[in-house]
């Protein structure tokens, strides 16, 4: 049976599909996906899984330097409109899914893997790391970019939604991602923080 809490994003996303990329807070958006891609210093030989991809911008602007990008996302109406703003390029993947079970990738099967604004949703977060761990190539890197509950305004948010938002799982301290990324088999984590640390890109590798 599906977690309440996935029902309840899928209707969240659903609902947010036609303003995502224009309605209040799209600018902040693109700014924190455009870092969490510059994080992962692109080359033409990867391939790209952006997890939670919304509307695609990050797999549009990732598609101009990859060898292919695809998007997955719990939406179905933010996987429609995907699909539509990049009808025109053929290097880029839209799939809708959700991140609760196994991902429908094979083992190894991406370089690059980033995820921004959207773990705070996901709700077996060490299930969902396992996974990505599996489907990404030796050598290969994650980024995962999301508010740091460790801000006392985020702190004070993290409980305010879990009261209000039915979808909300739980923000994480940087440290606390840090340490469930390296638990699951990741290696050499790193954080970065921006909005006065407000907002933190957590970094990890896959060892070859």
């Amino acid at each position: 049976m599906e977690d309440s809490r996935t029902t309840a994003a899928r209707a969240h996303f659903d609902g947010w599909s036609a303003t995502y990329e224009t309605g209040p807070g799209a600018r902040r958006l693109q700014e924190v996906q455009t870092a969490a891609v510059a994080s992962l210093a692109l080359t033409s030989d990867d391939v790209l899984l952006d997890l939670a991809c919304g509307t695609g911008a990050a797999v549009r602007q990732a598609a101009l330097t990859v060898r292919r990008a695809v998007g997955f996302d719990l939406s179905p109406a933010m996987i429609a409109q995907a699909r539509e703003l990049a009808a025109s390029n053929a290097d880029v993947e839209f799939r809708e899914g959700d991140v609760s079970g196994p991902l429908p990738f094979s083992d190894g099967e991406f370089t690059a893997i980033v995820c921004t604004t959207a773990f705070h949703h996901f709700p077996e977060p060490l299930d969902t790391l396992a996974e990505m761990f599996r489907v990404t190539a030796p050598h290969g890197r994650v980024v995962i970019a999301d508010a740091n509950r460790r801000h006392p305004a985020v702190f004070a948010a993290d409980i305010a939604l879990k009261r209000l938002q039915r979808s909300h799982f739980g923000f994480r301290s940087p440290a606390q991602l840090m340490r469930d990324l390296s638990a699951v088999g990741f290696a050499r984590a790193s954080v970065v923080t921006i909005w006065g640390r407000a907002y933190a890109f957590v970094r990890a590798e896959k060892s070859g």
